[in-house]
Parts: structure tokens; C-alpha cells; sequence
């Protein structure tokens, strides 16, 4: 058995912003479990530009857009244009290898490239995590970063991101006819009620891809691949795009999104996608994981300071993330089977709306789900959804009875 200050399960940008805040912060002692390598898990998402300069990743910057066009399958779209690129696709791997990097160099972090395959308790408080290969490490506090795998959640049994995006998308090579504009595909009944997406990337590719939505981490695969495929032969102009474009990467995976109501416990806290912290509108996961390892990280500073790694301390980072983001998330959640699931004829009627939104009014919807809206407004519109969908049911029957009674009253050829 190893020993430690700080075990973290997952080396994306979560994970390695916590070991960074931490090792820059104390002399605590750092363990990072991670099955598949470095920023292994998200090849090239996109995200704001002052996410990237705010954590010093400029270097890993692959595509700049100042141009952002929200488009429906049904044909309305709408743009708008920034003075600077406000939106960047990033390099997640090159990313994450330099805060690992940054960690190294700033304390004690040792790597393990092994999967975690079991947690128990300690009777002395600390976790003791075991490794694929007979390895155990045991750990005062638990960072769990290990993304859809949901390490900690689900081997202790706690509450569940509410709601599931999964994904599926290609990098094809294929020259856009603009590379400083990236699209939303809004959610389409063919496609994916998660919505998709279309950004250049430097080389002379595009990311092109689709979502579906569930409140289940598990989905079938065939399904979303598809409707993908669906999108790619029927969703113009890009079908004509990329009719010819060869793929050379898949994108494909899970993104909790809608976090539990609590991610800190004694000796543990759940950060980025364990903590289903991706952004709700977009599903953009960047951010988050940035800002919420960087803050988990300062809770965790203070713990070992005082030696005390109870929920009591640790629970600043939760206090100072609910401050800035509990409301808009809670509002997603309530708001996400209304608005996600509406339908491709909904959604095309909605983009007019969408026009008349000044370009930071857009981008602050594509960061948090803007604007906030009044419980009572909120409750409404469930309300109002739940009386649509009741009248289209009863409309549904009504027809389906109506045209039985009509082939009953039909004579039949034996009759005649």
C-alpha cells in the first residue's frame, strides 16, 4: 500500500486543475489514477476564449471563431457576429499535459496510468483506492475527476447527475467555407434532442457531430451513431459539405449534466463531469472543469493545512459554487424535458427569437442557459408543456377511435 495526501481519479482538465491549485498551494502529496493516458477523453471541444487565457492554455488554442450561427433542420438560422473571436476549439490533450506538467513542477505528484477498480473506507477515515494491477493507495481526501465513470458515485451509492448527453460526432477532413464560424445544431427528433454541432479546426477539418438526450447514463450506441449518420446524409448545406469528407477521429461519449444538489463529503469531493458540472445549454464542459477543480483544489489547500479533510471544510468549494451556478442549473433541470424535447417544428419557430438576442446576450445563453428566469415563470411553462402534451394525447386517441369506427362501419368484400 502507498500513502498520500490527495488521491485524484482522472487526468482531464478537472483532475490536473485541482492538482495544479493544490500542488502550487501546499506540499501536500498528490496521486493521479487515469486508465487511458493524459486528456484522453475529449480530443477537441470547444469553449470561451477567456476560459483559455484566464488558465494560461493559449498554446493549445486550433481554431478561433467570431462568427455564431444557431441553425434548425428546418431551416431557420440566425448569427451573430464579435469584433474578436470569442469562441476557441481546444487542443484537450496538449491542454492537459501541460497542467500535469505545471503540477510537477510545482510539488509532489506522482502518475499512475492504471484504471481504479474498487474504493472502501479506512477505519482511520482515509480512502484506500485500488488499482487494476493489486496496487492500493491510501488518501485523506478523494478528488474524484473521472468524468462519465462517476468512480466515486457510483461505488459508494450516492445521487446521480440528472440527466445524461450522449454523443457521438466525427473530425472529417473537409475545408469549411468559413473557418471563423462555428454552428449549433439545435435538437431535431432525425438527429438528437441534445442538439449538435460544426466548427473548423485549423488543420482543414471540422468537428462535426450530434447528442441525445437521457436520464440514464446508459444508451444505446447504435442509436446514437444513426442518427448521426442521419444527420450527416440530410442536414443541409452541411450534407453537401461533407458528402466527400474523409473521417479520421471519433468523438463519442457520455456527459452527466445537471449535478446532484451536494459533490462534498467527508474526505471527498466530485468535480467536472463526476459532478455532472457541463454546462447546460451547451453542454460545453471546459469551463466547469477548470473553474471547479481550481476551486475544489483552494478547499483542499485548506484542508490539509488543517489536517481536517471533513465535509465542514471542504465544503467552501461547494458554498462557492452554488453561489455562482446552483440557480441556473436548477432552472435546467426543471426546464431541460421542456425545452430539449420539443421538437425540430418548436425549435425552428423559436430561432426568430433567437435573432433578436444582442451578441453577448448569446453567448452568456450558450455559457449559462441565460437569462434567469422567475419560479413562477418556470412553473408555467412546465405547466403550460404538461397541458400540450395531455391535449395532444387525448387529440391522439380521438383520431385513432375515430378511424376504427369508420373501417367498422366499412362493409367488407364478404358482405357486398
Amino acid at each position: 500500500m502507498n500513502t498520500c495526501d490527495v488521491v485524484i481519479i482522472g487526468a482531464g482538465l478537472a483532475g490536473l486543475s485541482a492538482a495544479v491549485t493544490i500542488a502550487q498551494g501546499s506540499d501536500a502529496e498528490i496521486a493521479i489514477i487515469e486508465e487511458r493516458g493524459v486528456g484522453s477523453n475529449n480530443p477537441t471541444p470547444m469553449t470561451f476564449v477567456d476560459v483559455v487565457e484566464r488558465f494560461g492554455l493559449e498554446n493549445h488554442v486550433i481554431g478561433r471563431y467570431r462568427r455564431f450561427t444557431f441553425h434548425s433542420s428546418l431551416g431557420n438560422k440566425s448569427s451573430h457576429t464579435y469584433d474578436v473571436s470569442p469562441l476557441v476549439a481546444l487542443d484537450y490533450q496538449g491542454a492537459c499535459e501541460e497542467l500535469l506538467s505545471r503540477a510537477r513542477a510545482a510539488g509532489k505528484v506522482e502518475f499512475v496510468l492504471d484504471r481504479a477498480s474498487r474504493l472502501q473506507r479506512m477505519t482511520d477515515g482515509r480512502w484506500l483506492v485500488h488499482v487494476a494491477d493489486g496496487l492500493a493507495i491510501a488518501a485523506s481526501l478523494l478528488v474524484d475527476a473521472s468524468g462519465r465513470a462517476l468512480f466515486a458515485t457510483d461505488a459508494l451509492g450516492l445521487p446521480w447527475p440528472r440527466m445524461f448527453s450522449h454523443c457521438f460526432g466525427q473530425n472529417l477532413g473537409c475545408a469549411a467555407p468559413d473557418p471563423e464560424e462555428v454552428f449549433f445544431l439545435a435538437p431535431s427528433d432525425r438527429f438528437g434532442d441534445g442538439g449538435g454541432w460544426l466548427y473548423p479546426l485549423a488543420d482543414g477539418r471540422v468537428s462535426f457531430g450530434y447528442a441525445t438526450l437521457s436520464t440514464t447514463p446508459d444508451y444505446p450506441k447504435q442509436t446514437v451513431q444513426e442518427r448521426y449518420y442521419r444527420a450527416l446524409r440530410e442536414f443541409a448545406p452541411y450534407a453537401s459539405w461533407l458528402a466527400d469528407a474523409q473521417p479520421d477521429h471519433v468523438e463519442m461519449g457520455t456527459i452527466p449534466v445537471c449535478p446532484p444538489r451536494r459533490f462534498v463529503y467527508d474526505g471527498l469531493v466530485l468535480v467536472g463531469d463526476a459532478a455532472g458540472q457541463a454546462t447546460i445549454w451547451s453542454c460545453m464542459g471546459s469551463e466547469p472543469a477548470l473553474i471547479g477543480g481550481q476551486l475544489a483544489g483552494r478547499a483542499a489547500i485548506a484542508a490539509h493545512r488543517r489536517g481536517d479533510y471533513s465535509a465542514g471544510v471542504l465544503e467552501s468549494y461547494q458554498r462557492q459554487w452554488d453561489q455562482e451556478y446552483r440557480r441556473i442549473y436548477q432552472q435546467g433541470v426543471l426546464l431541460a424535458p421542456v425545452s430539449w424535447r420539443q421538437g425540430e417544428v418548436n425549435w425552428n419557430r423559436q430561432i426568430p427569437l433567437v435573432q433578436q438576442l444582442a451578441p453577448q446576450q448569446m453567448l452568456a445563453r450558450l455559457r449559462t442557459n441565460w437569462p434567469l428566469l422567475p419560479w413562477w415563470k418556470i412553473a408555467s411553462i412546465i405547466v403550460y408543456d404538461w397541458m400540450g402534451r395531455v391535449r395532444r394525447g387525448l387529440v391522439a386517441r380521438l383520431k385513432g377511435s375515430s378511424a376504427r369506427g369508420v373501417s367498422g362501419n366499412e362493409p367488407s368484400a364478404c358482405s357486398s
